[in-house]
This record gives structure tokens, sequence and C-alpha cells, in this order.
């Protein structure tokens, strides 16, 4: 061989050949590269995903909140179980009229038998016209809150857990009191001085010993 052709052979570069494959600690195309999890984004789909499980998460927050209002409406109507209440919602259901104001007779007396009677007398003030108002047969154990019923002429508050005479002291229209069967003991003197119009008091089955404190 000539000293030109082997000077042009050596100087000749390698090429690689294109069927050679690259080595496995070579650095891998930036094309084919996996993308790091930290800067994936979010896809659609997954987005998707998380808003259905945030609704559904809204929906059973809303249905909670759904049930105990459906309990608390029931309680105030009530049908479920515990103290029933005297609301102005029931009173306008029972009465049939809209304005509390018109309202001339109220029938809040339970059946004998009832589960659920009315512990308290509630939510009367603004039956300010008010003549006839009946709560028998329930669990009342203290007459309060008829400030504002100035025009009451019957109240029957028998067969309940009453053990003081109260709370009507300013009824001057007040004919009619039914009392019996509760726990009264004694009867206070203002009774026969204040309640000028009252001709008719009923204390039947009652704790009272001694009634020379009325006249």
């Amino acid at each position: 061989m000539k000293k030109g052709s082997i000077r042009k052979a050596l100087c000749r570069k390698p090429q690689m050949s294109a069927s050679r494959t690259a080595s496995p600690m070579s650095p891998v195309s930036s094309s084919t590269r996996s993308p790091s999890p930290l800067s994936q984004q979010t896809s659609p789909s997954a987005c998707k995903s998380v808003e259905r499980r945030h609704q559904q998460l809204d929906i059973t927050a809303e249905n909670v909140e759904a049930a105990f209002e459906y309990k608390f409406q029931k309680d105030e109507n009530g049908i479920g179980p515990g103290v029933r209440y005297i609301t102005e919602p029931l009173i306008k259901g029972l009465s049939k009229q809209g304005n509390l104001a018109c309202i001339s007779s109220l029938n809040l007396s339970s059946p004998k038998d009832a589960d659920k009677k009315f512990k308290y007398i509630e939510n009367l003030e603004k039956c300010s016209k008010l003549e006839t108002l009946s709560l028998s047969n329930n669990q009342i154990e203290k007459i309060e809150k008829l400030d504002k019923l100035m025009k009451l002429r019957e109240l029957n508050l028998s067969c309940n857990k009453i053990s003081k005479i109260e709370g009507i002291e300013h009824m001057q229209s007040l004919q009619k009191l039914n009392l019996a069967e509760n726990d009264i003991e004694h009867i206070p003197v203002w009774v026969g001085k204040k309640l000028r119009s009252l001709r008719i008091l009923n204390l039947k089955q009652n704790k009272v010993s001694s009634v020379s404190d009325y006249s």
C-alpha cells in the first residue's frame, strides 16, 4: 500500500453505523423523555372526577341539612318524638287564619293518650284578640306568657301539672278559669281581688287544703 493511501485511511473519521443502538447510559432524547410527576398538569378527565367528588360531598352535606330541617319541622308540628311546641305556623294551621291578631278562639288541647303534648305556653303574644284558649290534657307546669291576652274570657288549663296560680293577675276580662286536675295547693288572695270579671273557677281534683284565702 502506498504511503498516501495509508495516511488518508488513518485521518478518516470513523462513522457510526445507523443500526447501532444507544448505550443504556446515554441521555434520552428530550422528545422521548417522560414528564416528571411534579411537572404534569391535571388532565381534564381528572378535574371532572375531582369535581364530581366535590359535588357528591356537597349533596351529602345538603341531605344532612335537609334531614335536620325535616326533623326540626316534624318536632315543630308535633309529629316527631319529644315535647310538642306551640309555634306560629302551628297556630295558623289549627285556626286556619293567616293573621294571628284575628284569632278569637284557639284549641290547643291534646288527646289524653297522645304521645306528644305541650309543656310550655309560648308564641301567643300576637293573638291580641283571643277570647277563648284551651290547653287541657298537656304537660304544662307553669302559667306564663299570657300577659298580652287582655281580651281573654275563658282559659282552660285542666289536666296539666300546674302547681301555682300565677301569670293571670292582669286578666280583667277573664270570666271562666278551669284548673281542674292539677297540682295546686294554694289559692292566692289576689284571685278574688284582681280578677273582677271571674265567675267560674274550677279547682276540682287538686291539692288545695283550704279556700279561706279566696274571697
